[in-house]
């Protein structure tokens, strides 16, 4: 080597000490904090190509003044090309400080969240108007399961835990605090607790075959390049994507399975001699309908959530058959049809555990929850109970043992306390 050649590297290296510094410098930003602040006044607004797109953005020149952290009441500068705003906006800006000390504001989101309150605060009105002291049992238990996933499935899932199987329980968990805490300690509810479950446990198990058969990897959005980069790639993203179909049919299946327990509850208490076969098959119409209806709205919540996506592939030059191959839709897919199955699956099991349950049990229809009694002639059955009941036999089955009937109600209308005799003198007449 020669000495122009020795002098020409080692000048190269220096440079790249000295200069490479300095030119890190111009570009370093570090973030300080992120501050609310006021729109004061719009001093320009105009239109700005983007370059390469052919589309044009609004771009603002306005000056802000800074509601909190260290700046608190100062008046600066700020250049917004996000979201069209107007004097008097609340929003939120970053304060970012370059490696020489100059400060400067970036524009972060509007800020949103009075409308979500009184959002919030209109929905649990509304549902404690309609349902009363159930309603306001509703919304705890609401905030009960938004607790347990904030509190107890995100850190769960954090900490390394299965997706899957810790979305299984968190799940089993949201749905006893949703039913016991709302409904009550009651056998339907019971009921629909192991129905739900059940077909819970059985759409986890449908789902994670598929999704092994389709070999999906879990990066089915850029949320998840950027969850994996933020963990290191400790999470399992495909568990991730059984865990979030768990978790998404808890709603649907806890309506649809209360709804069946309630039906074959009310059709035993409107005829106390149907058995298993009647009220299963009479609730199992019902279900049949309801299921309709929710498998559609299932699938129209999900393409509504997928509207940008669906609109992107629409430009795309490939076949739908192609389209559909893609994970990302494929996984949409997969949700719905899931999704769907385990509606279909609730149905029968919590219709079949009811049926079962209440086939020979006696509810009484002006009671919320039923009770039971024996059939037989050895058990001893309350007057009041007794009575009820042979008022239905003689109501579903015309005029069979009238004459018995009738003197029952002759005792009980001379035994029975005064304030009773109108309600049991229109009985006679009656009869």
């Amino acid at each position: 080597m020669n000495l122009k050649s020795f002098v020409g590297v080692w000048l190269f290296l220096c440079l790249s000490f000295f200069v490479s510094p300095v030119q890190a410098q111009e570009v370093h930003q570090e973030f300080q904090e992120t501050v609310k602040a006021e729109v004061i006044e719009i001093t320009a607004q105009y239109e700005r190509d983007i370059m390469g797109t052919g589309a044009t953005t609004t771009v603002q020149e306005m000056r802000i003044q800074i509601k909190g952290g260290l700046r608190e009441g100062e008046v600066v500068r700020l250049d917004n090309d996000l979201v069209v705003l107007e004097e008097g906006d609340k929003i939120f800006v970053n304060r970012l400080q370059s490696i020489d000390g100059a400060e400067y504001y970036v524009f972060k989101d509007v800020e949103r969240r009075l409308p979500l309150l009184i959002l919030v605060g209109i929905f649990v009105l509304l549902v404690i108007w309609l349902s009363g002291m159930q309603g306001v049992r509703a919304v705890l238990s609401l905030g009960l399961s938004i607790g347990s996933i904030i509190f107890l499935l995100i850190p769960a899932l954090l900490a390394g835990y299965s997706p899957a199987l810790t979305s299984l329980v968190i799940a089993g968990l949201i749905l006893s605090v949703t039913l016991f805490f709302t409904h009550g300690f009651k056998p339907r509810v019971f009921i629909t607790f192991l129905g739900t479950f059940g077909a819970v446990f059985a759409t986890c198990v449908i789902a994670w075959i598929w999704v092994e058969w389709m070999r999906f990897t879990g990066f089915s959005d850029d949320s998840s390049v950027y969850l994996n980069f933020a963990t290191g790639g400790t999470i399992d993203l495909t568990g991730l994507l059984l865990g979030g179909i768990i978790i998404g049919l808890l709603g649907v299946l806890d309506d649809v399975s209360i709804t069946q327990a309630s039906v074959v509850q009310e059709l035993k208490g409107a005829n106390p001699q149907f058995g298993f076969k009647d009220l299963y098959q009479r609730a199992l119409r019902v279900g049949r309908d309801h299921v309709g209806s929710l498998v559609n709205t299932l699938a129209l919540a999900y393409a509504g959530a997928s509207l940008p996506m669906l609109l992107l592939f629409a430009y795309s030059d490939s076949s739908m058959i192609m389209l559909v191959n893609q994970e990302v839709l494929a996984a949409e897919v997969l949700r719905i049809v899931v999704g769907s199955i385990g509606l279909i699956l609730a149905v029968p099991f919590t219709t079949a555990m009811a049926a079962w349950y209440f086939k020979d049990k006696f509810v009484d229809p002006n009671e919320d929850a039923g009770h039971s009694h024996g059939h037989s002639h050895g058990h001893a059955v309350p007057a009041e109970a007794e009575h009820s009941h042979k008022e239905h036999q003689h109501e579903h089955s015309g005029h069979e043992h009238h004459d018995h009937i009738h003197d029952e109600h002759e005792h009980d209308h001379h035994e029975h306390k005064p304030h009773d005799h109108k309600h049991h003198a229109h009985a006679h007449h009656n009869h």
